[in-house]
């Protein structure tokens, strides 16, 4: 008994198959959707408001973040961009960015608050909490060839999810899906 326990844990998560094109959109119309969805969302401004429950400390932080150039190629089953961020002003990251739809896990959205709280936690910071206004949404792309994820800002959770849906789509006619291992 104890080998087919042994046996069965070392078995890896096998991706669902890829819907039949029938199903949906093509793959060429969903990229295109996506990429004019994220390009269209422009600058997404906003303030931190942030509060130590440990040392009672509070502070803010002026945030501007913008997805640009994206790029939603179908045959490459790719997507790439530039990510622009600014705090306080002073520019954090200027980088190109994109990922393979066949290495997304999967496609999560988290509302801002959210997603500051899990990288101060990892970060070593549980103490801190935070207000975000105007509420701001991340489209979370986790990726099963590193360790972490994509991130795409929206203000509106209805056009996130709506793209977020799409993602997911690609991802199956592409044959991606597989889950990620946790980090």
């Amino acid at each position: 008994m104890v080998v087919s326990g042994a046996s069965a844990q070392q078995k890896k998560a096998v991706p669902p198959p890829p819907k039949p094109k029938d199903e949906g959109p093509s793959l060429e119309v969903t990229m295109k959707f996506i990429q004019d969805k994220v390009d269209g969302v422009g600058p997404v401004n906003y303030v931190e408001y942030v509060h130590d429950n440990t040392a009672g400390n509070d502070w803010t932080n002026k945030l501007r973040g913008q997805v640009s150039n994206i790029v939603a190629v179908a045959s490459a089953c790719r997507i790439a961009y530039h990510w622009k961020e600014e705090r306080n002003g002073t520019v954090a990251s200027d980088v190109q960015g994109g990922f393979s739809l066949k290495s997304v896990g999967d496609v999560v959205i988290v509302s801002a608050e959210q997603y500051q709280k899990e990288i101060d936690t990892a970060g070593g910071h549980p103490e801190y909490s935070y207000r975000i206004d105007p509420p701001v949404f991340w489209l979370r792309v986790r990726r099963t060839d590193i360790k972490g994820s994509n991130d795409l800002p929206f203000f509106d959770e209805q056009m996130a999810n709506r793209v977020a849906k799409a993602m997911v789509h690609a991802v199956e006619l592409c044959g991606g899906g597989a889950k990620p291992e946790p980090f």
